[in-house]
């Protein structure tokens, strides 16, 4: 196991190019978040949406739709937080 972990620090590579998830893939699982977030299932969006950001915090989708989910619960203070960091994921 040291090895493994080792290999992935050194490597620079997400989680999600270690597990070979496609971008077809990763795009299907953020829709399915927001699928959850559109019907009202709000902590189940965020679970989905937070396992998908530690998979790759460098998309930005991902953090578009954390936003939205913030969004949707009228908390503009975390949803403007996520805002900014989908722009510097993206940049």
């Amino acid at each position: 196991m040291k090895t493994a972990t080792n290999t992935y620090q050194g490597s620079g590579m997400t989680i999600r190019e270690l597990r070979g998830i496609t971008t077809e893939e990763f795009q299907a699982a953020i829709g399915a978040g927001r699928k959850l977030a559109a019907a009202g299932e709000y902590r189940a969006a965020a679970e989905v949406l937070a396992g998908l950001a530690l998979y790759d915090p460098f998309e930005p989708e991902v953090w578009r739709a954390i936003e939205d989910l913030f969004r949707r619960q009228s908390q503009p203070g975390p949803a403007s937080l996520f805002a900014s960091l989908s722009r510097a994921m993206a940049a």
